[in-house]
Parts: C-alpha cells; structure tokens; sequence
C-alpha cells in the first residue's frame, strides 16, 4: 500500500519542502502546502494517508493546524508528522496532546522518514480494513456497559487473570476489560526488553511509545489532557479517552489501580513460573551430564586399576620382591580399589535424589495446571478498532 500512499508536505520555507519531496516521490504521490491555510484547502480536494508538517509557520501554527485536522477535516485514516527543531518533552506532549501521530526532529536523517511514512501507510491500510466492523465494536462496548458495573467488571477481571496461563492471554484479558468499560487503550511490558500493545494485536504509534518511554516514571497516576497513564514496576497502561466529568473520572482513577495492581501481580507470577520452570529444565540437563561423566568415570576407574594391577604384577619377577612383598602390594591395590568404589553409591545417591527433585517439581507443575486449566475464553478482539495519535 506504501508505494500507492498520497503524502501532503506543509512548510512554509520552499527549499525543505522540495528536498522532502525529492526524497518521497519515489515511493510515494506528493503535495506541497506552503502554509496551513493552503493545507486546508488542498485537503478540500485531496486525502492523504500521511501529513509531514513544520511547527514553527507564520500566522496559523502545526500545533494549531494539526489539532484542527484531526478533529475537523481528516478524522479518520490519516496520520499526521509533527517536525520541529524543538526536541524536548514539553513540546513531545504538545504534540501528543493536538493527536499528532509522530513526532521529528529536525534534523532528520531522509532514509528515517521514509522508513517511518510507509510504515505508517500500512497501518492506515489496516486500519481502513477494519473500519468496516467498527460500529459492531461500538455497540458491543455499549452493550457491555449496560449489562454490567465497571466495579462488577473488576472482579471479572481478576478471575478471569487467574486463568491465564501466559502474556498473550494476560493481555487479551486486559483489552477486553477495558473495552467493555468503554476506554481505549494501550499496554508496555518491561520485562527484560519493552513490549508495547494495543487493540487486537495491533501495534502503536511512535509517539504514543515515546510517551511511555517518557512517562513510566512519573508516578501511579499520571494524567495529561483527557489522558491517564497508570504505572506499576513492569507494567504501564495508557487511557486515551478519560470522561471529563469529575466523577466519572474519578471512578475510573480507582478502577485504573485495582486493574494495574491485579496485572502487576499476574505478571510477576508469570515471570517467576517462567524462572522456575527454566530452573527445572537447567537441574534435568545437569542430571543428564553427571549420569554421563559418572559412567565415564566408573570405567575410567576401572581401567587404571587394571591396567595398575596387571603392570605390577607382571612387573613382580623384574622387582624381585619378596611373597610377603608382594602380597602387601597386591592387597594394598585391593584396598585402595574397593575405597574408588565406595564413592559409587554415593554418586548414584546424589543422582537419586536429583531425579526426586525433578520428579516432585513436575508433580507440582501438573497439579498448577489442574488448578489453573487453559484458558477457553471466547474474547474476539478482532473487531477492535486501532487508535492513531
């Protein structure tokens, strides 16, 4: 879809718009827009899935024009570049804030943007693919809501967590709890890389990455705008449309902290299981190699005593030794080999008890998963419609 995509360039200086073009048009159909109100008027005839737009312009601003955008004219799959030569976090959540998709700072490097503009092509392509079961999804989020209180929903939730058995089902549960409560949404997992989510498998925008990047840390509760991000050590989710009315914010203030203490605690449960069970597999595989070097070292054993015992004796008329001598080294080998193997039963006690270890731990494992069956949810996410920024 990316080589078809339509791309509008809005800049007021003529030189950066051509050298964006130049670089595009391969790839893709190009306009150029010297201010945002020649912006406006081009989008009166012309729909592109992408909008690169400068900040800094005479009379109406990106900022402005964006937000305008947005909610005015192209609605709906379009995604719009913020660029600016102010790259700090104020102006990030400005940005964030007027629902640019991305964010570039100048300067940027034109095999980045490219790469970033057919990205972004083929996720409005996906996004107008499932535009056509949105008002399902809709009127399933509506109907949800009447039949059942968000605090009802809660405990639901948390049911329903202690019947998954991974991140994915994890994660599929926590989608289908938010979207009954009527809130869009997205997810990052930290763990020992960061997992960013959304909506039926569907991945997010740069920016909105950018915002948790930036906004883990600030906090349980971090609210911006209509905006809610809610933290916890190696979980973090984003609300992308909170109520405006006191109340009904309030209320989803405190279901937003039951939910993230339920998927934190569901999390670390999943890691340690993960932990333990690589535990297992790594005692398994040293049970392996030490049945392996004991019967190498039984036999290894073996023959140096014979091959000991066989030298000397035959080694007894050059030594012209005595038969009390004699006897005393023929005995002291016997000895000395009996204590060799009396390490045996040792190692194979140690063997012995590895396995019960094993044996018990699998036994423990069986018995979680009887506890705690697979989970046979019938969620179909599929329907959800992605958010762009």
């Amino acid at each position: 879809m990316s080589g078809n995509a339509k791309v509008l360039i809005v800049d007021d200086e003529k030189p950066v718009r051509d050298m964006i073009s130049t670089a595009l048009k391969p790839f893709f159909s190009c306009e150029q827009a010297a201010s945002a109100q020649e912006a406006y008027d081009i989008l009166e005839h012309y729909t592109p899935q992408v909008i690169l737009m400068d900040i800094s312009m005479p009379g109406i601003d990106g900022l402005v024009a964006c937000e305008k955008i947005k909610k005015e004219i192209l609605t709906t799959n379009c995604a719009l570049f913020l660029v600016s030569g102010y790259n700090n976090l104020d102006m990030r959540l400005r940005a964030f804030d007027v629902g640019a998709d991305d964010f570039i700072a100048k300067p940027f490097q034109m095999k980045e943007l490219i790469t970033k503009v057919q990205k972004v092509a083929e996720f409005i392509q996906s996004q107008v693919e499932l535009k056509a079961s949105e008002q399902e999804s809709i009127t399933l989020a509506l109907s949800s809501m009447q039949q059942a209180s968000h605090y009802s929903l809660v405990m639901q939730f948390f049911k329903s967590l202690n019947q998954c058995k991974n991140e994915h089902q994890v994660i599929n549960q926590f989608f289908a709890t938010v979207k009954q409560l009527g809130l869009l949404t997205s997810v990052m997992i930290k763990k020992d890389e960061i997992s960013f989510y959304g909506p039926s498998g569907c991945g997010i925008s740069p920016i909105e990455q950018n915002i948790f990047e930036l906004l883990c840390t600030k906090g349980r509760l971090h609210s911006f705008g209509r905006r809610l991000i809610v933290n916890e050590k190696h979980v973090s989710f984003l609300i992308k449309n909170m109520p405006e009315p006191p109340e009904e914010s309030g209320a989803i203030n405190d279901i937003s902290v039951a939910i993230i203490e339920g998927l934190e605690a569901k999390l670390l449960d999943l890691f340690r299981q993960q932990a333990m069970e690589q535990i297992v597999v790594d005692i398994t595989s040293g049970i392996g190699e030490l049945h392996t070097l004991s019967e190498e070292y039984k036999c290894l054993i073996q023959d140096v005593m014979n091959d000991l015992n066989q030298q000397i004796t035959s080694s007894f008329h050059i030594l012209d030794l005595t038969e009390e001598q004699e006897l005393f080294i023929a005995n002291l080998i016997a000895k000395e080999a009996k204590n060799l193997s009396s390490i045996e039963p040792k190692i194979n006690l140690l063997k012995s008890n590895l396995t019960n270890i094993i044996q018990k731990t699998d036994k423990y494992f069986e018995m979680e998963q009887k506890v705690a069956p697979e989970l046979e949810t019938q969620l179909d996410l599929s329907n959800t419609k992605p958010e762009l920024f």
